[in-house]
């Protein structure tokens, strides 16, 4: 197995998902806190966790401050041994799949694991049962490992796809035995706790294990040379009940003080104080030019230098951030360069809110500023994210369009669905380029109620454009997603099609090659093979194609050349569509997919090779079977191709089932499919004809027919089973020319296949 090559999968912009140099924001994930000196060591909870992960699944489980993140980062620093430790720390943005799992690959290869090429990509998908298979790919690479593996997610909480959660599941439920999960969270996550308590594959770090104890305490006060009398101590830990960062607040604010042992007294352990004490003793002790930059950069979740000074319009932001990670204030480093921070998610939450106070009028701007310099430096999440916060939903819609195709050809549908969710239904239906957006993630889905209400509400403004993402205009994009999936039928695609032909003349865009592979297909469909072999092959050779377009385009040109006898060519183009499907399995769409396997049926079939083709169609089958919903057109060419295989093979209920099913599909257009019914005709006559031949089965065979007939089952040769039988091999010849005469058979896996279905084997 080749390693994980994750430099070739980068950041989620505008040059794509998975393109260039990994994204900051990825790296900084994956990196533990690092361990302080003024930490207080823990032995007794390092202990416990040593212990834990004698079991599979440790979940350390309290609210915010209670040193989670903490507590992990000093035992795998203390403790990891020979241990892998692949760490993620979990935000909102990983409720989607796609996201989530490419994180957690990216991780385990961090740590040393060794990782199939098919992994490589992303682990990521459209669906949750995509990502089951991948997943138990991925648990066989782990079971592989000679030495243990930690998988450590933190900050659980984010989570809240019950898709992720079921995907998580999964992965608990077939950890192998040197694997372990640890699991850092505010609330209890969506699994089945119950159900591992009761196994025994559990254990429970809680808030009441993480409480500091009276010694814990005194040793850091000790540590941040901070004296109080023993009856001080006990009140202050009895004031904050052991809440660490209560303690560490109240520390903070005892450091200098002449009468420590009365501010214990007066010390309140609640909200309220918090947020005084942040106002009157953090930010006090600070210049106002610190002061104002911690206020106007907590509305980031993570930064660096530039975009401090970008949304603070300072210049020193570099120097403040020195001094605030060298005062210990609550900064938290995110890569081993020092350049990514996050602030302590209860001190960025007390800022915010202080921030609200001082400055409101300040904060549009403030998430506004940010969103420009993510977006500029191609951070498209975040970006979003802060011009939603800024009120500047057209801006944001605008910035989601223009990376839909990016986003959904990478797997991550469900963020731009998200995205979509987050705009709001009246954002949409009047902002177009939201309105496309929502649009083509119906057609995605298959969700053809709501695309047909999205077109209606497109109606009046197509001649809106240029878009976002380069679309000429909202027309064509219309047509564009009419030729694309052809819901409306055979008619209304090849109309869709040549439109956005008409309209996508630049070759350099992906849209070009939609539009190409658009009129390809249809031509296919309508039957004018000559007219769909020209823009089926532009497709595939532009530039700008996206890779599932030049899926589907390479599929569809197989389909093609076969029908033309052209099988060499047909084989070729199936085996690239193939290659690309292999390449893009964690998360290419299904259809795409889909199709990639019944080309490559077809080329096996046409080389003679119907069991294997069989195989073949029936994954592109079940795959399909998976998403009935996304566009009709995948699978009626499945059908097709596969139940004119299944009666070669000899497989009549199967040629029927399969031909009922592709009838009660094509009856749904009115017009436009005669020729998908003439090549529905052809396979039901070649049906009557092998049922036919088969019921014309009137000589038996003989003994000897059958002994030859039982050893064609396997892989011997004629003249090997003329060995085993002790019979010369013109008489084996003989026999098996027979045999193949009384059974109508063609070949040899035909006869056995006959034979099967005649209870003769």
């Amino acid at each position: 197995m080749s390693e994980f090559h994750t430099h070739q999968r980068g950041t989620y912009g505008q040059g794509g998902p998975y393109a260039g140099p990994l994204d900051p924001f990825l790296e900084a994930k994956l990196h533990p806190p690092l361990v302080r000196q003024g930490w207080v060591e823990r032995a007794r909870l390092l202990d416990r966790l040593d212990a834990a992960t004698r079991r599979p699944i440790v979940l350390v489980s309290a609210p915010a401050g209670y040193g989670k993140t903490t507590l992990v980062a000093q035992w795998l620093a203390d403790r990891r041994g020979d241990r892998a430790a692949a760490w993620v720390a979990l935000d909102e943005g990983d409720n989607d799949p796609a996201r989530l799992w490419t994180h957690v690959a990216v991780a385990l290869e961090r740590a040393g694991c060794v990782l199939s090429t098919a992994l490589t990509a992303s682990m990521a998908a459209m669906d949750g049962e995509l990502v089951a298979g991948l997943l138990h790919k991925l648990l066989g690479v782990l079971a592989s490992m000679p030495d243990e593996v930690c998988i450590l997610l933190d900050d659980f909480q984010s989570i809240t796809n019950p898709a992720c959660h079921e995907q998580v599941e999964l992965l608990v439920e077939n950890l192998p035995p040197q694997v372990h999960l640890v699991i850092m969270s505010r609330a209890d996550p969506g699994l089945k706790l119950g159900r591992l308590r009761a196994s025994g594959s559990l254990v429970e770090i809680r808030a009441d294990a993480l409480r500091f104890t009276l010694l814990e305490t005194s040793a850091l006060l000790a540590a941040e040379d901070v004296v109080l009398h023993d009856e001080a101590v006990t009140e202050l830990l009895m004031t904050t009940e052991g809440w660490p960062a209560g303690l560490y607040l109240a520390i903070l604010a005892l450091s200098g003080r002449s009468d420590p042992d009365e501010f214990v007294r007066r010390f309140d352990g609640n909200d309220r104080f918090v947020g005084e004490y942040f106002s009157e003793e953090v930010l006090s002790g600070h210049a106002e030019p610190v002061r104002e930059l911690i206020l106007k950069i907590s509305v980031m979740e993570r930064f660096c230098a530039a975009v401090c000074d970008a949304v603070a319009e300072t210049s020193d932001a570099a120097d403040i951030l020195r001094d605030l990670e060298r005062q210990n204030l609550f900064l938290v480093p995110l890569d081993d360069e020092g350049r990514w921070f996050r602030f302590h998610h209860l001190f960025s939450a007390v800022a915010r809110s202080q921030l609200e106070v001082v400055h409101p009028d300040q904060v549009p701007s403030l998430h506004h500023r940010a969103a420009e310099w993510f977006q500029a430096h191609g951070h498209v999440d975040e970006a979003v994210t802060h011009l939603m916060a800024a009120g500047r939903l057209p801006h944001a819609a605008d910035l989601v369009q223009a990376n839909l195709f990016v986003y959904v050809d990478g797997g991550r549908a469900q963020t731009v669905q998200a995205w979509l969710r987050a705009l709001g239904s009246d954002t949409v239906s009047k902002h177009p380029a939201a309105a496309v957006a929502a649009a083509w993630m119906a057609a995605v889905t298959g969700d053809q109620e709501a695309l047909a209400q999205h077109l209606d509400e497109l109606g009046p403004v197509l001649d809106h454009g240029p878009l976002p993402d380069r679309t000429h205009s909202v027309e064509s994009a219309v047509s564009l997603i009419q030729g694309m999936y052809g819901y409306g039928g055979p008619i209304e695609m090849m109309a869709g099609a040549r439109r956005s032909v008409e309209l996508e003349t630049d070759a350099r865009t992906t849209q070009y090659s939609m539009a190409q592979r658009n009129l390809g297909h249809a031509a296919y469909v309508l039957g004018d093979l000559a007219a769909a072999v020209p823009p089926l092959t532009k497709a595939v050779h532009s530039e700008a194609a996206l890779p599932m377009v030049r899926l589907f385009a390479l599929s569809e040109n197989s389909l093609v050349h076969a029908e033309l006898g052209q099988h060499e060519l047909s084989r070729e183009m199936a085996e690239r569509a193939m290659e690309i499907a292999a390449e893009r399995e964690l998360y290419a769409m299904p259809q795409a997919r889909s199709l990639a396997f019944t080309a490559l049926g077809q080329a096996q079939a046409a080389a003679g090779k119907l069991g294997d083709a069989l195989t073949t169609l029936e994954q592109g089958r079940a795959l399909r079977r998976k998403f009935p919903s996304i566009g009709p057109w995948p699978s009626i060419h499945n059908l097709l191709v596969m139940s004119r295989v299944a009666v070669e093979v000899g497989e009549v209920v199967l040629a029927h089932e399969l031909l009922d099913d592709l009838a009660l599909r094509l009856d749904r257009y009115p017009e436009g499919v005669e020729a998908m019914q003439a090549r529905t005709a052809a396979v039901r006559a070649a049906l009557h004809d092998r049922s036919g031949r088969d019921r014309q089965l009137d000589e038996p065979l003989t003994s000897r027919e059958l002994d030859v007939l039982r050893l064609l089952q396997g892989t011997l040769s004629l003249s090997e089973i003329a060995r085993v039988l002790h019979l010369s091999s013109n008489t084996v010849k003989t026999h098996a020319r027979a045999t193949y005469r009384k059974l109508g058979a063609h070949s040899r896996s035909d006869a056995v296949a006959i034979a099967r279905r005649r209870q003769l084997l």
